[in-house]
Order: structure tokens, then C-alpha cells, then sequence
């Protein structure tokens, strides 16, 4: 039975949440009883609820980098036929369909009512509903907050003339409702459509929006579309172990992305991602955002004699915030100088394990928070993150010097674009290296996206490598005006990393449902599925692979399989 008072806090806007990693004991003190409360995730993972009064500010240097969850984005909005599913799901030796797999998401919901989620006789294909964002009925097993809907009452619904009458969850922004019918839609003649694995089981995830605290805290603006960190790893175990009761296979497609954390697998998301992709009976689908084209990375190797380089970032009219993260692998340690548009200069900041600083522009009306990290927790990077309120319109500079140098290299991240209430972008740009957390796990799988009619890669895909040159992405798939069902029943088209990463866990169940009919294989995991992906993934004459772009080329699951039978 679900802890009322724990649900309370878990809701309120007056306690914060923290991540408490496996790798650590509760380290936040003076914590009294009666002030938290515990949710627990897989693998050690835990979440602490804990009241913010008289607590102070909320502060990297307080609490810890990996403890402040981070916020993502919904990463936005005849595919099948390019990624050789349609040939697999109708040549008659094959005909994988996804049958016995369950593919669950953890997104903005689903409208459970629309025929693509259903059977020919109108039975539900949703094995299970996690709604973090009702608080009147039952909650999941082992969570304290949202409403559970099993299949049962699903269908008990769809029975009724008003579904919502039982089952009120919807998808009010139809994010996860496109999601879930480009991975696993049942077949809709009438529009030629169909979804990879069509036979399919479905789980679903609707997280709850971000707390305002947190949405401050990173300056991301108030109406924007995100979700906490924390919400996203207590959804992934509800995934996991619902897909344990049903003892099935389980694809985890998650298309949520952010440009903060470590783009080097460090975060605890990418982290738990990569546990869940090493496990027997599970993969991990994610992708790669939309960021390439949106001038939110700057990347700096120095010189052997240069001592510093200057970032400009364009701040336009309106904006009422936002944040940047400089990142620089051990031993490379950097600093930073801030010059306003009037030319108000900071000295350079002080070097020290773990510091806070507030920095006031009075000609620009502007505040900087600076926060340094030098030993970050299970991490080989320095952090500096800077936190802009009402910054004055006009070219910002970070002057960034180098204190110790190894390889040299700098990076700085802004918000992804979702985030931002108007225009903020580097003057020198650099469209590498901006795949989006937690795309940089090493063991998940994390998709670009093409357009299928030209073969040419979309100009905003999220390019690899890694801050520390982990090939990512894997491989693309289709992801421009793809089809898939919208809201109120109708179908849209869309292009988007969202699009490309459905098509890739569809194709990744129909892969999972063959390869464990096979003699000799007692199990699969991420690993082979990637692998397999790859051994006949599509390539371009005259393109060397793997590349930033392409990964290891497109996603072509009937050239996978036949690479198989050949070898």
C-alpha cells in the first residue's frame, strides 16, 4: 500500500529530490524524520524526497553534481520499408513481428484508445500504464506516488462508452502516443500504415512534469517541456519489473534528451542505462537529439604555447535566463573570465576543489552563478557551471585559461533549444560532439536520424563522438516526415531523433524475437542486438565508417539478418 505522506512529499513544490547513486550512502546532512522520504529504483538506486526549508540555496557544491537531478526534454518531434523491417516482417521464413517482446517507454503517455494499440477483436496490447501524474488511484508496486493501470482494467475500459471514466490517463501532448505507434503500432490499411513490431507487447511510463525549483535552478524557462532525472529512473524500474511479472523480453526506447552531464557515460542515467543494455532479455534504444544544427557547443583544443581562447555567446532580446556547462577531462584543468556586452570584467576564478560564487554586472543588470567542480564523483572531468538571470542583451564572453594541460581540450554546453526563452548561441560553433545525454552510454544503443527518400543525414541530427571518443551514434535510422499516430486519433507526420528512435526499438524487438528462436541462444542483450545491427548496416559509397554522422551506417534489419545467414 502506497505511503500517503511519502506521495505528498514526492508532489510537493517544497521538497526537493535528490538521486542517491549505488556507489554511496546517504551523504545530505541534517536530515530530521518526518522531513523525507525514499523511493527506490533498480540497482541500488534510490531517490530522496526532503524538505527545502531552512536548507539554504540549492547548490552543486552543497549537494554534489549527480545528486540534483538532471531536467530532459521530449526530444521532438514509408520509414519501415528503408530500414528493411517491412521485408523481415513478410518474408515467409522470417515473419517476425515482435511477437513475445515487450517494448516499454517512459515519455508523455499514450492515448490507449487509438486502434493502433489494440488487436483486431479491440483487446488492449498494453500490458501495463504507470501515470505519474494522477494522484487519486493505486500506485505501482513499490512506489509511493502516480496511478497504475493494468491490462485488465485497460480493456475493462475500452469496454465502456467513456473510457476515461476508468481509466483517465491521457497523452496531452502526444509525444509518446507518435512514439509508441512508429516502434509498435497495429497495422491501419486505410492510412498504409504500420509500425515495426506490430505484435508487440506495450508499457508505458507518463512522467510527471519537472518541479519549479529545479526548472529555476537550471534557468530553464517556466513553460518549458521537461522532466526530472529522478522520474525517469523510478519509470525504468517500472518497466523492468513489469517486464519480469509478464516474463518477457524487454526494449527500452527512450527519446528524452538534455546537453548537460558529462557527454562521457558518467551521468547516473547513462549509467543505469548501460546496466539495464548489459542484462540478458533486455536492450536499450535511445536518441541522439536534435542539436547538431543549433550552435549550442563550443569546442577548444589549445595550442601547445596558447594560454587562453574566448567563447561569444549571442544573447538575444527577452531572455530571461539559462545555463552552460564547461567541461575538461583530468589532468587538463581550465578557468574562466566573464566580459559583458558593456565589457564589465571578472577576474579569473579561483581555483578550488568545490566553490561557489555570485557574480554582478551592474551596468548589465545581470547576475552569474558559478559553481567549480574539480573532482567530480566517479568522474575524470573538471566542472564549471554557470547560471545566467537576466542577462543583458548582447555577445558574452568566456575567456577560458588554461591552468594544466594534458590533450587541452575544452568543451561548453548550452541548454538544449527546448529549454531556452529566446535566442542564445555560440558566435563559433561546433555541430561534433553534440549527441544528447544520456546518448553517451557506452552498452545502449543511441540512433541518429536520416531522411529515408535521399539518403542524406538530417541537418540537426546529434553527431558523435564522445567528450572521450566513444563512437556514438551507433547507426541512423529513418526519422524525417515519418508517419505515426497524433492526438485524437489522427495520423501526423514528423521528423524528428523521437521518430528515428522508435523505428530503431521496433526494429530492435523484431531482432530480439529472432535471434532468441535460434539454437544455442539462451539469451540477448543490447550487445548483440547492436552487433547484429551493425554487421549489415547500410553504407554510402566513398564514406569512411564509422563516422560522427552515420555511426556505422543505417539501419537495414533483412541486410542484418541475411549478414547472419552468410557468415
Amino acid at each position: 500500500m502506497a505511503d500517503q505522506l511519502c506521495r505528498e512529499k514526492i508532489l510537493s513544490q517544497e521538497y526537493w529530490d535528490f538521486l542517491i547513486p549505488n556507489y554511496r550512502e546517504n551523504q545530505i546532512g541534517g536530515v530530521k524524520a518526518g522531513e523525507y522520504c525514499f523511493q527506490e529504483g533498480d540497482h541500488g538506486y534510490r531517490v530522496l524526497y526532503l524538505k527545502a526549508e531552512g536548507r539554504g540555496s540549492l547548490s552543486f557544491y552543497e549537494y554534489g553534481y549527480h545528486s540534483i537531478p538532471n531536467c530532459y526534454a521530449p526530444l521532438d518531434m514509408d520509414a519501415v520499408n528503408t530500414a528493411g523491417i517491412s521485408a523481415v516482417q513478410n518474408f515467409p521464413t522470417l515473419l517476425t513481428m515482435g511477437e513475445g517482446i515487450m517494448i516499454g517507454f517512459v515519455d508523455t503517455g499514450i492515448d490507449y484508445t487509438n486502434p493502433v494499440f489494440r488487436t483486431l477483436d479491440g483487446r488492449t496490447r498494453i500490458a501495463g500504464i504507470w501515470d505519474q501524474t494522477l494522484g487519486n488511484g493505486t500506485p505501482p508496486q513499490g512506489f509511493d506516488y502516480g496511478s497504475a493501470f493494468s491490462e485488465e482494467e485497460i480493456n475493462e475500459a475500452l469496454r465502456e462508452e467513456d473510457p476515461l471514466e476508468l481509466v483517465p490517463s491521457t497523452d496531452v501532448e502526444g509525444h509518446g502516443t507518435f512514439l509508441a505507434s512508429v516502434a509498435c503500432g497495429s497495422a491501419d490499411p486505410v492510412h498504409r500504415f504500420v509500425g515495426a513490431a506490430p505484435e508487440s507487447k506495450i508499457a508505458v511510463v507518463k512522467l510527471k512534469p519537472a518541479k519549479d525549483y529545479l526548472k529555476a535552478f537550471y534557468a530553464i524557462r517556466p513553460d518549458a517541456l521537461c522532466y526530472q532525472e529522478n522520474d525517469i529512473i523510478l519509470g525504468l524500474a517500472y518497466l523492468n519489473r513489469l517486464a519480469e511479472q509478464e516474463q518477457m523480453p524487454l526494449v527500452i526506447c527512450l527519446a528524452m534528451g538534455t546537453n548537460f552531464g558529462g557527454h562521457n557515460g558518467s551521468t547516473l542515467l547513462s549509467a543505469l542505462l548501460d546496466t539495464y543494455a548489459y542484462t540478458m532479455d533486455r536492450a536499450v534504444v535511445i536518441g541522439g537529439g536534435n542539436e547538431a544544427a543549433n550552435r549550442h557547443h563550443f569546442h577548444h583544443r589549445f595550442l601547445e604555447n596558447q594560454e587562453s581562447v574566448t567563447a561569444e555567446i549571442r544573447v538575444g532580446e527577452g531572455v530571461a535566463g539559462f545555463s552552460a556547462e564547461i567541461w575538461a577531462r583530468l589532468p587538463d584543468v581550465v578557468t574562466v573570465a566573464l566580459i559583458s556586452p558593456s565589457g564589465e570584467r571578472t577576474s579569473p576564478i579561483s581555483l578550488r576543489q568545490g566553490q561557489k560564487y555570485n557574480l554582478f554586472f551592474t551596468f548589465d543588470g545581470t547576475e552569474v552563478t558559478l559553481e567549480y567542480r574539480l573532482l567530480l564523483e566517479n568522474n575524470d572531468s573538471q566542472l564549471i557551471f554557470l547560471r545566467f538571470t537576466e542577462p543583458a542583451e548582447g555577445v558574452w564572453k568566456l575567456e577560458l585559461l588554461s591552468v594544466q594541460r594534458a590533450v587541452g581540450d575544452v568543451h561548453i554546453w548550452l541548454p538544449v533549444q527546448e529549454f531556452l526563452s529566446g535566442e542564445v548561441f555560440f558566435l563559433e560553433a561546433d555541430a561534433d560532439t553534440t549527441v544528447t545525454e544520456p546518448g553517451s552510454s557506452r552498452a545502449a544503443m543511441t540512433v541518429a536520424y536520416y531522411n529515408g527518400r535521399d539518403n542524406g543525414v538530417d541537418i540537426h541530427s546529434g553527431r558523435g563522438y564522445t567528450r572521450n571518443e566513444i563512437i556514438k551514434p551507433d547507426y541512423a535510422a529513418p526519422g524525417t516526415e515519418v508517419t505515426g499516430a497524433g492526438i485524437g486519433g489522427e495520423f501526423v507526420s514528423r521528423t524528428s531523433s523521437s521518430a528515428a528512435a522508435g523505428i530503431a526499438a521496433g526494429a530492435s524487438a523484431l531482432l530480439m524475437e529472432w535471434l532468441k528462436e535460434q539454437p544455442g541462444v539462451g539469451g540477448v542483450n543490447s550487445i548483440q542486438i547492436r552487433n547484429t545491427i551493425i554487421l549489415g548496416a547500410g553504407k554510402r559509397e566513398f564514406m569512411e565508417y564509422p563516422n560522427r554522422e552515420w555511426g556505422y551506417g543505417t539501419l537495414n534489419v533483412y541486410q542484418s539478418l541475411d549478414r547472419l545467414r552468410q557468415l
